[in-house]
């Protein structure tokens, strides 16, 4: 036995999972619990699962938390992107995939954060790589339109990183001192 729980109250989800070898129903949850939440989980457990009618194995069985279990996050989150059906809507007809949608706007939304995060590293190794090769620049004393393209292009370079980074930069912070003017 392993099923999926969610607590709306407390906005938990908890996988139940029956443990022959210790005879014990154990829980995990997507994030640390209260002592209240997991007081009020392991009596729902035991009320509702661990009964006599839904299965007399468990009767007998001790409920003990495992933890977290970072995998449950994902379970949450598609439980949550599921919207309810509202009288407006049609009603679930046996050859159409309700997931579908919701599966392509995952899909959809996993490669543009991709792009994002590609686009962000590399125009962050671009910046350093600039910053290095303006640093072997400025100890062979170029001359000030040299030291000017290297600022214009460590602004165009900030500015692209910016544009794909979810932590922008400013560009006082990456600038060396000797293209300060």
């Amino acid at each position: 036995m392993k099923e999926l729980f969610y607590f709306s109250k407390s906005n938990v989800m908890v996988q139940v999972q029956f443990s022959f070898q210790a005879n014990a129903l154990m829980f995990s949850s997507h994030r640390q619990l209260t002592e209240t939440e997991r007081t009020i989980i392991e009596k729902y457990i035991s009320e509702n699962v661990a009964t006599e009618s839904k299965n007399p194995r468990f009767v007998n069985a001790i409920i003990q938390y495992s933890g977290v279990d970072f995998k449950l996050i994902n379970h949450l989150n598609q439980f949550q992107a599921v919207q309810p059906f509202t009288d407006t809507d049609q009603q679930y007809q046996g050859d159409v995939n309700p997931f579908k949608s919701l599966l392509s706007k995952e899909v959809e939304n996993s490669v543009q954060e991709l792009i994002q995060t590609s686009m962000s590293n590399y125009y962050f190794e671009k910046i350093g790589n600039a910053i290095l090769e303006v640093r072997r620049k400025i100890a062979e004393q170029p001359a000030e339109a040299e030291l000017r393209d290297y600022r214009i292009r460590l602004e165009e370079l900030v500015a692209a990183y910016n544009e794909h980074a979810s932590n922008k930069v400013d560009l006082k912070e990456v600038l060396p001192k000797e293209l300060m003017a």
